[in-house]
């Protein structure tokens, strides 16, 4: 993996072009959902600050711009959705008067949607970058409170019933994924809740194994600006969370749920509550909704317009519709069902064993915008890819980014996703 120079100016400048396009905005807008009655497609910021380690980590990966803006936002998109099932699942009715607090918020990727399903005056963003804070609040227009590396250092000088921090957790050595813990559970009111997200074991290599206290930490990030000595990678199986939930929150019997991968199908998500008595049982009705790939993009000999990808929900296995739009057009059907012995594999999940599909349709015109969506039976949707692809005359045999065998361009874009969160 590369990093990106001064060259690479020009990569950023078309994903703000893309992020711009009336085009992008409206395959967002039709799949975000939860919006308030107020919320417009007008009022949505699709802005990107140029600084934004989540967007360059991607760019660095890709050397190029639709799969890094596309899988930008359908994280984004993802977080969005888990919040807001985990709001109304926690909190019932309460769910649009309750104070949110995004920890850990960096430059704000799901709080732009969170701001179009709650009152913007009862969100608060923190994050240890201060540029960050300072562009969720000028963007978004929610509450900035600037952390630091230390624990003791972050005083709100108040509470939040919902503390939100996704992929925090994950990045931290062990004294400090204590002390953390300990600090956001004294910022909950007795009726508060916080969901923090992890690295299971589960997704260590074979030939990797946790410490004896149940975590690992390597001292290495997609985010290098950051000191590796507080935030580096970290993997921890349940009972160490387990164990730091209760010393955190003084609780014998510690009162959470594990969500496996409901953090974009790969982060585990912990829901704890403050009051260890309160009735978590409704959160496990939770669903990771849809997810998937497009592995590849050709011009055939045909003069067709052709895609290879996979499709699936860790909750039902192969998921029963993908559509493409090209140019904003009608949903097309895709063929689904097709073999993907490789998603089966890594996703640890022999369900999905038919988990690819396919698309081909006769595109004359030499550029086309392409929208592919993913949906299950339960009517989730999961935007998949995004963005202008230009089509030669001639049959285009491979992009550099795609490997033509299967397996190994399944394996590159799960680890794409594992590293470009």
């Amino acid at each position: 993996m590369r990093a990106l120079g001064e060259n690479d100016d020009a990569l950023l400048a078309k994903a703000g072009e893309l992020c711009r396009s009336d085009a992008f905005r409206a395959a967002l807008w039709r799949h975000h959902r939860h919006r308030a009655g107020d919320a417009s497609p007008e009022a949505l910021s699709t802005r990107i600050h140029p600084d934004d380690q989540m967007l360059r980590h991607s760019l660095r990966y890709w050397n190029e711009v639709n799969y890094s803006v596309s899988q930008y936002f359908a994280v984004a998109l993802q977080q969005h959705e888990a919040q807001q099932q985990l709001l109304r699942l926690a909190f019932g009715e309460r769910a649009g008067a309750i104070d949110i607090l995004d920890f850990a918020c960096g430059f704000g990727r799901s709080l732009r949607f969170l701001t179009q399903s709650a009152v913007r005056g009862r969100i608060w963003a923190s994050d240890v970058q201060r540029e960050a804070v300072d562009f969720v609040v000028r963007e978004f227009g929610v509450h900035g409170i600037y952390s630091a590396y230390e624990p003791g250092e972050f005083r709100p000088d108040r509470t939040f019933d919902f503390v939100w921090v996704a992929s925090l957790f994950s990045h931290l050595p062990e004294r400090l994924f204590l002390a953390w813990l300990r600090q956001l559970a004294s910022v909950l009111p007795p009726q508060g809740v916080v969901c923090f997200s992890v690295h299971d074991e589960c997704l260590l290599a074979p030939d990797e194994l946790l410490g004896e206290g149940g975590i690992k930490y390597v001292p290495t990030s997609e985010i290098e600006e950051l000191d590796s000595r507080a935030y580096g990678t970290t993997h921890v199986g349940e009972a160490f969370v387990a164990r730091a939930i209760g010393e955190a929150f003084g609780q014998a019997r510690p009162n959470y749920v594990r969500l496996r991968r409901g953090l974009a199908n790969e982060q585990d998500l912990y829901v704890v509550a403050k009051d260890a008595a309160r009735d978590l049982a409704p959160l496990r009705s939770f669903r990771k909704g849809a997810w998937g790939f497009v592995d590849r993009l050709a011009r055939d000999a045909g003069g067709n317009f052709t895609m290879l990808g996979w499709a699936a929900s860790l909750d039902d296995g192969p998921v029963d519709r993908v559509t493409v739009r090209l140019d904003g057009g009608a949903p097309l059907a895709c063929t689904t069902g097709l073999a993907r012995d490789d998603v089966a594999a890594v996703l640890r999940d022999a369900r999905l064993r038919t988990s690819g599909w396919s698309f081909a349709h006769p595109v004359a015109r030499p550029e086309v915008f392409v929208e592919v969506s993913a949906e299950t039976a339960a009517g989730e949707s999961a935007l998949l890819y995004a963005g202008p692809v230009r089509l030669p005359e001639a049959a285009i045999a491979e992009r550099s980014q795609v490997s033509p065998k299967p397996r190994e361009s399944f394996a590159a874009r799960a680890w794409s996703w594992v590293r470009g969160r």
